[in-house]
């Protein structure tokens, strides 16, 4: 028996801008996170790019096997077996967990950078670790949606679609709360506390974990001959004694301020302060996107599991925007982040005879 798909609703102006807006969304999900995942496997390894390269491998499975579905389902009525619905809807919970889980290693991994930004090969092992069990988590959230039956989710009127979402209650407010709310609460924590660390940093950075020590007194030597010229005696950061002509005969040698050891000092601080700052700021934005992405999901999904209220329209742009989240990603890595900006550069503008070689990212680019 052949099965017939028609489209739903009529094919017209809405139905194609519809249509014309999932694939773009679906096409930007898959080239940009495959290209960040190149990119990342091409750079030279920093802490920050395993939790980055899971956040990236999350947002490439939704493009290859949720979106597809998931638009399918909007522009068109069939069905499908048990076996495809339940793969599709625990991956789709799969990856929006490994999603925000991603995010959380990476709150963490930019606090150890600024808290202990010596211990690199550290943070580096922990990074990896963490990046490793965000999915066994986020696997044990989703598993349960195979299994556990749902209510029927379509009113009156409208047709029921293919794959619907789990609506069960007891499950709904299991998966929102370890999916989103309670690693969101972790994850605005962690950035509270990393900016504030940074607010209180140039100081902490100044003395580079040493007390500063009180300059020495100028002492004035003895005069012994009241027309010898006054010699001041100053001592050097080293302990060296440094004597000075106070004769206005005699220019005296000023040390430019650039050259000074403290500036030096200041200068560098300065400098590691901007790339933590830099740092921190894409994440945040990833943090933010996020949010304001899923943040519409996950507060309508508990609402119709008690009431059955939200309408279909709602539904698409509630979860839609959500899958937008997987494509705008790759745009903030690009834009914020120096490393992944020259990783897939060089990606994008290399010869096939170099593909294999990594890319030489600058002093700045790495420490960060």
């Amino acid at each position: 028996m052949t099965t017939v798909i028609h489209t739903r609703g009529e094919v017209g102006a809405t139905w194609l801008v519809a249509a014309a807006a999932m694939a773009v969304v679906t096409a930007t999900t898959l080239a940009g996170n495959g290209a960040v995942l190149a990119a990342l496997r091409r750079a030279q390894r920093a802490p920050a790019h395993y939790p980055l390269a899971s956040l990236a491998a999350a947002d490439l499975l939704v493009g290859a096997f949720v979106l597809p579905i998931a638009a399918a389902r909007e522009l068109f009525i069939f069905q499908l077996n048990w076996a495809i619905c339940s793969c599709w809807s625990t991956l789709d919970v799969l990856c929006c967990t490994a999603s925000i889980l991603s995010l959380c290693a990476l709150g963490w991994e930019r606090w150890c950078g600024i808290t202990a930004p010596l211990s690199r090969a550290k943070r580096a092992r922990q990074a990896r670790l963490y990046a490793i069990l965000v999915w066994p988590v986020a696997t044990v959230v989703a598993m349960p949606t195979a299994f556990i039956p749902s209510p029927r989710h379509f009113h009156p009127g409208e047709v029921a679609k293919a794959c619907t979402v789990n609506t069960n209650v007891g499950y709904v407010f299991f998966s929102t709360s370890f999916s989103f709310y309670l690693p969101a609460s972790v994850m605005v924590t962690l950035y509270a506390r990393i900016l504030y660390a940074l607010a209180s940093l140039p100081t902490i950075r100044h003395h580079r974990g040493r007390s500063p020590v009180k300059p020495d007194v100028p002492k004035t030597s003895p005069i012994k001959n009241m027309k010898a010229p006054r010699t001041i005696v100053f001592t050097s950061p080293k302990g060296c004694h440094l004597n000075v002509p106070n004769d206005k005969t005699e220019p005296t040698k000023i040390t430019k301020p650039s050259e000074s050891p403290q500036n030096k000092t200041s200068s560098s601080s300065g400098g590691i302060l901007s790339r933590q700052r830099r740092a921190t700021r894409t994440i945040v934005m990833l943090m933010s996107l996020f949010l304001v992405c899923w943040t519409p999901f996950f507060v309508m999904l508990p609402v119709d599991s008690l009431c059955e209220c939200v309408r279909d329209a709602t539904w698409l742009w509630c979860t839609w925007l959500g899958y937008t989240n997987s494509a705008l990603n790759p745009l903030v890595y690009a834009a914020a982040s120096p490393s992944v900006r020259r990783a897939l550069h060089a990606s994008l503008t290399t010869s096939s005879s170099t593909r294999n070689t990594d890319v030489q990212l600058s002093p700045s680019a790495r420490r960060t």
